[in-house]
């Protein structure tokens, strides 16, 4: 007897592959999407890091503007009163700005605006330079202290050079100007205080058996000209001058923080990035956020001529014509873009970009009584 063998025909076969076919490929188009997704996620969640980096590390410098400087600001030199005009965006090496990085006004504001000095990405982009003092450590050895500066303001016995260039703290100062945690960086400005008024000083060098601090005239940022009539150190003399020493006030030393935020291109396997950086001072500037592509600043200011405040002004100009006014600048209006570190499926990079606003207490406020 002959046994009967079942089986799929050719057309059920068919129909099993194909159905199978569009199983597998709805599967891997899901999982094509899957990874799409993730890597939007991945690239939107690392460009947010960095934003956020950025704009929450210029927000806390922003937020302490003006703290320890006069209303005015503080008096530097300038050609108009016979020196030269000081730079900002320099250290030891180069100088990260082309053009446009000049102080000319004779003053240190405590900001001062830097309208598309920087390089061209999407656009040209800005810098700023924001000053204030840097907060004083009340136990310099306790290292829950808030303050990370030397505290030296109870030393008034200074020995000042008589053209400003060097300053000698007194025997037994603490902390020690060398002091690795607390003490001096090449490169740090010093404010010089006494009853003829404010100066600054960029620290050349120092020698911390002596205590001798130099203001050399080889600073990048050319603060320190012993020459200039007017905004340095040696103007901070008695007037008039005794023939015999001391020829300065008693006098107190601060360190001021002078933050200059720029964008600075980066060349890279795949072509040219950007980030941002921070410089303190005329030391070497550090990267705070990569890939950020674009920086720009506008200013509310007041204007003190029609008692009426302007806002969104690119270079915190009033009046007619209009004049730089950065002493009376009220807030800050910030716009960040980031850029993702690698480009999208579709060979783009994807791009972000954050828009804030910043009120520092110390500019939107002033005790008209004091």
């Amino acid at each position: 007897m002959r046994r009967q063998e079942q089986g799929f025909t050719i057309v059920e076969l068919l129909v099993a592959i194909a159905v199978t076919l569009i199983v597998m490929t709805a599967t891997m188009m899901i999982y094509h999407r899957s990874v799409q997704v993730s890597g939007i996620v991945t690239n939107r969640a690392e460009i947010q890091s960095e934003l956020r980096a950025a704009a929450d590390q210029i927000a806390r410098d922003l937020n302490q503007a003006g703290t320890g400087i006069p209303i005015g600001g503080l008096p530097i030199p300038s050609s108009a009163t016979g020196g030269a005009n000081p730079l900002f965006g320099c250290d030891a090496g180069q100088c990260y700005f082309t053009s446009g990085n000049v102080m000319a006004n004779g003053v240190l504001y405590k900001v001062t605006p830097a309208n598309g000095i920087g390089p061209t990405t999407t656009e040209p982009t800005d810098a700023i330079v924001i000053a204030y003092m840097e907060p004083m450590a009340v136990d310099p050895n306790d290292p829950n202290a808030s303050g990370t500066a030397p505290n030296w303001q109870a030393y008034t016995t200074q020995t000042i050079a008589d053209d400003g260039s060097s300053l000698t703290m007194p025997a037994g100062t603490t902390p020690k100007i060398s002091d690795p945690a607390f003490g001096l960086v090449l490169g740090d400005i010093l404010m010089v205080q006494n009853s003829s008024g404010s100066a600054l000083g960029v620290v050349t060098g120092f020698d911390g058996t002596t205590n001798v601090i130099s203001f050399g005239p080889n600073d990048p940022l050319k603060l320190n000209q012993s020459t200039a009539p007017i905004g340095n150190i040696a103007a901070l003399k008695l007037n008039p001058v005794p023939a015999n020493p001391p020829k300065y006030p008693p006098s107190t030393v601060s360190r001021i923080m002078m933050i200059t935020y720029f964008i600075e291109p980066v060349q890279t396997s795949t072509g040219t990035d950007y980030r941002l950086m921070r410089q303190v001072d005329a030391r070497t500037p550090t990267p705070v956020a990569e890939h950020i592509e674009d920086l720009k600043f506008t200013y509310d200011v007041f204007d003190d001529s029609s008692n009426t405040l302007t806002v969104n002004l690119p270079d915190a100009a009033t009046g007619t014509p209009p004049t730089p006014k950065p002493n009376q600048i009220r807030k800050i209006n910030m716009t960040i873009t980031a850029r993702s570190s690698r480009p999208n499926a579709n060979g783009d990079y994807d791009r972000q970009t954050l828009t804030t606003s910043i009120g520092p207490r110390n500019l939107t406020f002033h005790d008209r009584y004091n």
